[in-house]
């Protein structure tokens, strides 16, 4: 059986509008792929621009940084990114990044357990 694979240049994306403009993709899903344990995407965030302030119920959250230089906030706490940092926001945490750098701000997302991702599939799919 061939393992898994997810080429980000070749997967759709969901744009969203200010004040939270930003392109996320879900790449690895229970819903797409063969797997149970995790889902992986990606956000691409503006200068600017952030995410929404928002939590997981049951899903940790991690963010491997690889381009441009940001803030993440997790419950209150500010952490400066850039590329090669992790951060994560455990289950019930508050976070949102931001994008107070000059760049494009881009990370991979991993969510452990998966279901958060379904509702990004969901509206990707209606955005087609």
């Amino acid at each position: 059986m061939e393992p898994p694979v997810a080429k980000s240049w070749e997967a759709d994306y969901l744009a969203t509008p200010p004040p939270y403009e930003r392109h996320r993709q879900a790449l690895i899903s229970p819903k797409t792929h063969a797997v149970c344990s995790a889902s992986i995407g990606t956000v691409t965030i503006p200068p600017g621009s952030k995410s929404d302030y928002h939590s997981h119920e049951k899903s940790d959250e991690f963010w491997i940084f690889t381009q441009g230089h940001g803030m993440v906030t997790v419950d209150g706490n500010e952490v400066e990114v850039a590329p090669g940092i992790i951060v994560v926001a455990p289950a019930r945490s508050k976070h949102q990044i931001i994008n107070n750098g000059k760049e494009m701000l881009h990370a991979y997302w991993i969510l452990s357990p998966p279901g958060p991702e379904e509702t990004l599939l969901e509206m990707m799919a209606k955005s087609c």
